[in-house]
C-alpha cells in the first residue's frame, strides 16, 4: 500500500481531477478521500465546513495516474481549497 497527499487551491465544484503517479494501473485498487483545506502553518489542516459533504466519485485508475470527480453540498460555493489523500493498494 501507498499514500500520497495533494492539495486543491481554488478547486472547482463538479470538477474532475487528475492524480499522475506511476505505481497506478488500471487494474489498481484505489481510494480516494477529501476534506475542505485551511491554508496555514499546519499540513494538512482539513475540516468538515460549511460545504459539506465533499464527495468523491468516478474513480478511474489508468496506466499512471487516476481520475476522479469531487463536488459539495453547498451549491453557491463554487471554489472550494481541498486536501485529497489517494491510497493506493
Amino acid at each position: 500500500m501507498a499514500a500520497q497527499r495533494f492539495l486543491w487551491n481554488n478547486a472547482p465544484r463538479f470538477g474532475i481531477y487528475r492524480v499522475n503517479w506511476n505505481i497506478i494501473r488500471q487494474d489498481t485498487f484505489v481510494t480516494v478521500t477529501a476534506a475542505e483545506a485551511r491554508l496555514g502553518p499546519a499540513v494538512p489542516d482539513r475540516f468538515i465546513g460549511g460545504a459539506r459533504p465533499v464527495l468523491v466519485g468516478s474513480v478511474a485508475p489508468q496506466n499512471g495516474f487516476v481520475e476522479f470527480s469531487m463536488w459539495w453540498g453547498l451549491m453557491d460555493i463554487s471554489y472550494l481549497n481541498i486536501w485529497t489523500d489517494v491510497l493506493v493498494f
